[in-house]
């Protein structure tokens, strides 16, 4: 068990530009972990193998020939606060009605207008939800734990090589680690940690600017895990182009946040698979 480096040498053995927007970001929650309670012991049982938020993906791919991971966010760094005051469950409620097989919840506050907050009331609906911080501290994990999260996003470009040891502790805490790439140069990050989920993020995190990742090498290297696509994807169309690339999920954010009719959005983006499949 590799024990956790300090908050503020995670951020500063990122080797991030000062000006980047991710080490924005990242300053902004150094500041806000150290107001954390110190963390206390794991309360919920280890996880030794696929969890809720697992399940519900290889199910929903399996059944439907792709998942959808729904995001609830109201900002971004790039574009701002682009969908405050958004209601939070009505907007899950519609994720739910569409098809989505889990939810990402934005929890930092600064440039995401996230709040853990969301988290919590986001269980009502029985939906198995994604911590989607920025993670460079044990006392997130303990606040992902206490909030219920099934999952958590650890980010490869900002842990490199403490991943494995933050994947570690996330399961100790009952929690499903995805571990977000930016790129293959980073893969062997998430094979220390033993990665069950990876997802590829379509975003340069300096720049906040938009690629287009493929699932192919991905593939290669992660022949058995769930392989996600984040990022970029604006329209059911550009999701259904993803999962046929051989993602088995995508997650969708902002063109969710911005749709008149997420619940729309979504039922048309699965029922495309479902024709495909008959």
């Amino acid at each position: 068990m590799s024990p956790l480096p300090s908050p503020a040498a995670v951020v500063h053995d990122s080797g991030l530009p000062a000006k980047s927007l991710l080490q924005h970001v990242l300053v902004a929650e150094l500041a806000r972990v150290e107001q954390l309670p110190l963390p206390g012991p794991p309360v919920r049982a280890a996880l030794g193998g696929a969890g809720a938020f697992e399940t519900a993906l290889r199910r929903e791919a399996a059944g439907r020939g792709g998942a959808v991971i729904a995001e609830y966010k109201q900002g971004s760094p790039s574009l701002g606060p682009f969908a405050v005051g958004t209601p939070l469950l009505p907007q899950l409620k519609a994720y739910a009605e569409g098809g989505a097989a889990a939810f990402s919840i934005l929890t930092e506050p600064t440039y995401f207008r996230g709040s853990v907050e969301h988290l919590l009331a986001a269980a009502e609906l029985g939906v198995p939800r994604l911590y989607k911080g920025f993670v460079i501290s044990e006392a997130q994990l303990a606040e992902a734990e206490a909030a219920g999260a099934e999952a958590v996003l650890l980010i490869a470009r900002v842990l490199k090589e403490h991943t494995a040891a933050f994947a570690d502790a996330a399961r100790r805490r009952g929690l499903e680690p995805l571990v977000e790439l930016h790129n293959l140069t980073e893969a062997g990050f998430a094979q220390a940690a033993e990665a069950r989920l990876v997802g590829i993020n379509a975003r340069n995190l300096s720049t906040f600017t938009l690629g287009a990742p493929t699932a192919a090498p991905l593939r290669a290297v992660f022949p058995e895990a769930v392989l996600i696509r984040e990022s970029g994807l604006a329209t059911p169309e550009d999701a259904q182009a993803a999962l046929r690339a051989g993602f088995d999920a995508v997650l969708i954010g902002e063109a969710l946040m911005r749709s008149p009719d997420p619940r729309d959005f979504l039922a048309r983006l699965l029922m495309g698979l479902r024709a495909e499949a008959l």
